[in-house]
């Protein structure tokens, strides 16, 4: 062996991506052998030319902070050496790792608070002041070079990221926004609510929403303006342009619902996040619920915001969330900002015989096909059929005339005596109690909000609830104007102004955020759950949020269907795993919320694109056969 070191040139190429390339004759040295391997662990998409390595610019940084210690590259007799931009970029990633390594165990503030608010002021930032909790989150995130505020909805999370860019905004700098439809609003009003119309600087420049075609976007994005955003759908249709953006000028890029890019690699807003995501000049992502399913849930949001320290594998290693992140987040919870305790309410509701009949078919026909061989490593196809399987259950258990329409479309054959005696009964015991629960609220001239997973059963309800006037929400009404009655704002305006209009019905997946209810509702009626943690938890802080008085009762009501135990219902089974996914969640954000809302579950005794994890599988296949225990709170 040669003592040179063998030299493994580095490359940041324009479609950022890195390569790694060794001479022709330095194929059998160790070095190449061990970048291989690392790829091949790490299961790294790469392609693999002569004696040239390419992949994502994110794994390049993983691979160089693997081996590229001055021991390994000493035991290994090689030097890494970076070519062109790759220079420039890799000393700022080391820089960066550093100073990350120091933060998550200790943190420091670069300025005091008096500072900030003065700062904010002479910046034009004074229309809105900041509350104390918001300053400190503002103090934190100023003191990282990138940021997650995972505080509670109503905290505040817009306010403070906007005030973060108002402090750290350079000219010739952008900020763009990659936010839920439903956010954008509260995103656009933020300016105004926030900064005086005399503050210098171009400080009232309005958000320029993107919002057309290719070509418009790149002309927005080049016409002066400083402030973007953008939907995450259009930035998954668009991103070519993006990433040319984020390559070339210094942009300040903000993911809000950043679980939205849970999936990571798995998804397309996730892979292109990751692979951009060494480009902008700072990153920030806003959640409320970092970990709406499970530990997994955060590695990507990690990689998104330090690319290459290799936080998500620490997790992936089985690292606790918390102990990875340590100060590297800002949190505010529900009790720093004073608001009353929210009562939650379970009503168990039996079944009928008709709407038990046919779910005990579905249930019956469910274990069949999944019970004895349903395992890990069952294929793609096969999930996705247990999925559909476990989706038919959950509308059963709400709304069976609805469950056995769709499957007499699926040619599904079931006993006419069982389909008659659905039919006879209608609206299933549940759905008439959560219709008579709103009446009562009405007669006592209490608005509510009823919470429901399927479209079908939106407008069942609404159908239903005639009489109280009703507006509803779902992902087919389309964002708009207020002054449009049709479009989601315009609905929602009505819902807060027409005192005849007592109920909004409402799916927790598209309204369970960017909409705050909390001044004239403060009742939530759950007629069915899904097993997706940010889904509850978000619709709640649409009546649960800042601003409520001291004295302001909020009531949760959370329907349940009741089957007996040698049945099960797969409502129990959504509720422990509920359980499990915020009291994993609890552990990160130490959030005693949290654990109330966990432990109010917990105590409640046995009574479409939804995530529907293969745990969630495991478990309702124990609650069907009868197998699941009655997990302690303390163990999960």
């Amino acid at each position: 062996m040669s003592d040179v070191p063998t030299s493994v040139e580095i490359r940041f190429n324009d479609d950022q991506t890195g390569t790694f390339s060794v001479p022709a004759e330095a194929l059998e040295q160790p070095i190449w052998a061990r970048l291989k391997l690392s790829i091949r662990s790490k299961k790294l998409d790469n392609t693999m030319t002569g004696s040239d390595i390419t992949l994502s610019w994110l794994d390049t940084l993983s691979v160089v902070r693997e081996l590229g210690s001055r021991a390994n590259q000493q035991s290994l007799n090689f030097r890494f050496r970076p070519m062109g931009d790759a220079a420039a970029k890799l000393r700022t990633f080391a820089e960066e790792l550093k100073e990350t390594r120091t933060q998550r165990s200790k943190l420091a503030a670069k300025f005091p608070l008096e500072e900030i608010q003065e700062r904010l002021k002479k910046a034009g930032f004074s229309k809105r002041e900041l509350k104390p909790f918001q300053l400190r989150d503002l103090s934190h995130l100023l003191s990282l070079a990138n940021g997650a505020n995972f505080s509670v909805p109503g905290a505040g999370k817009t306010t403070v990221t906007f005030a973060l860019h108002t402090l750290i905004r350079k000219p010739g700098h952008h900020l763009v926004i990659v936010a839920p439809k439903a956010a954008l609003q509260v995103w656009i009003d933020v300016v105004d609510e926030c900064m005086e119309d005399d503050a210098p600087d171009s400080g009232t420049e309005p958000f320029t929403v993107l919002d057309g075609f290719e070509e418009d976007t790149r002309q927005a994005l080049a016409s002066g303006a400083t402030r973007f955003i953008i939907s995450y759908d259009l930035m998954v249709r668009q991103q070519k342009i993006l990433a040319l953006h984020f390559a070339t000028t210094p942009t300040h890029l903000v993911l809000d619902e950043s679980h939205r890019m849970k999936a990571g690699w798995q998804s397309q807003r996730g892979a292109f996040l990751l692979n951009i995501a060494a480009l902008p000049i700072r990153r920030d992502i806003l959640t409320g619920t970092p970990m709406p399913q499970a530990r997994a849930d955060i590695e990507s949001q990690l990689d998104f915001l330090w690319p290459g320290h290799g936080l998500g594998l620490e997790i992936m290693q089985g690292k606790s969330p918390r102990h990875v992140l340590g100060k590297l987040y800002a949190r505010t919870t529900k009790k720093e900002l004073g608001l009353p305790k929210a009562e939650r309410h379970f009503i168990d509701v039996r079944m009928e015989p008709g709407q038990l009949s046919l779910y005990s078919i579905v249930r019956n026909e469910f274990l069949r096909d999944y019970s004895k061989r349903f395992s890990r490593n069952r294929g793609h196809a096969e999930f996705l059929k247990a999925r559909r399987s476990v989706m038919r259950l959950l509308q059963l258990s709400v709304n069976p005339v609805l469950a056995l329409s769709s499957m007499a479309n699926d040619d599904e054959k079931i006993e006419s005596a069982v389909v008659d005696q659905v039919l006879e009964e209608g609206h299933s015991a549940k759905m008439r109690a959560v219709i008579d629960h709103a009446h009562e609220l009405a007669k006592q001239g209490e608005k509510s909000v009823v919470w429901t997973i399927f479209r079908d059963t939106i407008h069942s309800f609404v159908s239903a609830l005639a009489d109280l006037n009703p507006v509803y929400i779902h992902g087919g009404v389309s964002s708009g104007l207020k002054s449009d009655p049709e479009s989601r704002e315009g609905k929602i305006r009505r819902f807060h102004e027409d005192n005849s209009c007592f109920v909004l019905v409402a799916n927790p997946a598209t309204a369970g955020e960017g909409i705050s209810l909390h001044t004239i509702c403060h009742n939530a009626i759950y007629a069915d759950r899904s097993y997706v943690s940010t889904h509850y938890l978000q619709s709640i802080d649409r009546i649960h949020r800042l601003g409520l008085p001291p004295e302001q009762e909020t009531h949760i009501h959370i329907y349940r269907s009741k089957a007996p135990p040698a049945i099960g219902s797969i409502d129990m089974s959504v509720s422990r795993r509920l359980i499990e996914k915020i009291i994993n969640m609890k552990e990160l954000l130490d959030d005693p919320d949290l654990h109330e809302i966990a432990f109010d579950e917990e105590e409640a005794g046995d009574p479409i694109d939804y995530d529907v994890e293969l745990q969630d599988i495991f478990d309702l296949i124990s609650e069907l056969e009868g197998t699941a225990g009655d997990t302690p709170l303390e163990e999960l």
